[in-house]
């Protein structure tokens, strides 16, 4: 992301989306032609990870905040030269899917939820406790790096 633009509930950037350019028929024209907006919220953390499904929907205030970021997206995209008409909605997706399996106040020495098994270790987003709408990459290199650590000094 070259830039963004920070809002109170979400961030803009541009970005192209894979996900939906694969399996999104409005998006079926050449990549080059593509112009794409991102809105990334920190969603509620209504759901539930269970052993073979995550069942996780977006919220009416969810869906708001996505309404408003849309709504951004398309008065900068029309006031660039975009024709209304050629405007399309991106596919709704989890980018970094936070808070999954959050470390509680007894795991943070460990970095290990007690809920998991003693020789599985997680260092993801997951670990956070909630999503944070935006991107976690540096916060998610120091946690890898910290339960790397305890891994080792448990060897």
């Amino acid at each position: 992301m070259p830039f963004v633009i920070q809002k109170d509930s979400f961030i803009l950037s541009p970005y192209f989306d894979f996900l939906s350019y694969l399996y999104n028929r409005a998006w079926r024209r050449p990549g080059s032609s593509v112009l794409s907006l991102m809105v990334k919220l920190a969603d509620d953390t209504e759901g539930a990870a269970e052993p073979r499904r995550i069942r996780k929907d977006l919220s009416a205030r969810d869906r708001t905040k996505l309404s408003e970021g849309i709504e951004i997206c398309r008065k900068i995209l029309l006031g660039m030269g975009v024709h209304k008409d050629s405007l399309v909605l991106g596919t709704v997706n989890a980018g970094h899917p936070g808070g999954t399996i959050p470390l509680k106040r007894g795991d943070a020495a460990r970095l290990h939820p007690a809920r998991l098994p003693d020789n599985l270790y997680v260092s993801d987003a997951s670990l956070l406790p909630r999503a944070l709408g935006n991107p976690p990459i540096l916060t998610v290199m120091a946690l890898a790096l910290a339960v790397a650590k305890r891994i080792k000094e448990a060897a």
